[in-house]
């Protein structure tokens, strides 16, 4: 799985739609769809950042695949308002989704 394998339909809108969505509108997309709150899209976002996707929209369009991939992969509660990762679990759920996926 790649980033430019990434073309999937989410929720009715392209995903190459999405990612040129403004700021807030974009940060809320995700909250909506995939239960995360800002703190954890800021966690995310700056990650990915940090790490060297300095490009905007392939930022974008990782964390979409990030959450994507953590959806698949992990029971998430649809009771719960959010996603609870727990201390520490953003990082380590990013470290492996890089690790094991964007290879």
């Amino acid at each position: 799985m790649h980033v430019a394998d990434l073309q999937k339909r989410a929720s009715g809108c392209r995903v190459e739609q999405i990612i040129h969505l403004p700021d807030k509108k974009f940060v809320d997309w995700c909250g909506e769809h995939y239960a995360i709150n800002r703190g954890v899209f800021n966690v995310i976002d700056r990650w990915f950042f940090d790490y060297g996707l300095t490009n905007i929209l392939q930022r974008r369009q990782t964390m979409v695949q990030f959450l994507q991939h953590f959806h698949t992969v992990n029971k998430v509660d649809s009771k719960k308002m959010y996603v609870q990762f727990g201390k520490g679990g953003v990082k380590k759920s990013l470290y492996y989704f890089v690790n094991q996926c964007l290879k």
